[in-house]
């Protein structure tokens, strides 16, 4: 099953409009609406603005919420990506593409390090966590 991400088929059912009509005036296919009104896919947030538009409806009640708890990630992030740069890693990286030319990318170390991090400090957060059910 698909997270579901977005609120079109809700805002849909509650208006006249159908699929159809609203595929057509978007000037895409009717299944990519039903895509996103099963989730299946996303709308781009340019068509998520026209769906909206054509709806009168507010965007943010296209897109479903995602509570979230504080717990300080982003500052803990931070903190660790400045030791990282100050350990000597680099935010990019040159390599050749297929052409041969130089072309600079984000440094996979780097990306790597950043998201273990963010595991790991989620993964202590659960268990410290008395809220949490274990």
């Amino acid at each position: 099953m698909s997270k579901k991400i977005n609120e079109i088929s809700k805002a849909i059912k509650n208006s006249p409009l159908q699929v159809v009509a609203l595929a057509l005036y978007l000037d895409v296919d009717d299944t990519t609406v039903s895509k996103w009104n099963s989730n299946i896919s996303q709308p781009s947030l340019k068509r998520l603005d026209e769906v909206g538009e054509v709806l009168e409806i507010d965007n943010k009640d296209l897109v479903s919420s995602k509570p979230r708890i504080q717990s300080g990630l982003a500052e803990a992030l931070q903190n660790e990506y400045k030791k990282l740069l100050k350990s000597g890693l680099t935010q990019k990286v040159k390599i050749k593409d297929e052409n041969g030319e130089d072309k600079e990318v984000n440094n996979p170390e780097m990306v790597k390090a950043l998201r273990d991090f963010v595991e790991n400090y989620r993964n202590i957060k659960k268990t410290t966590d008395p809220t949490k059910k274990r």
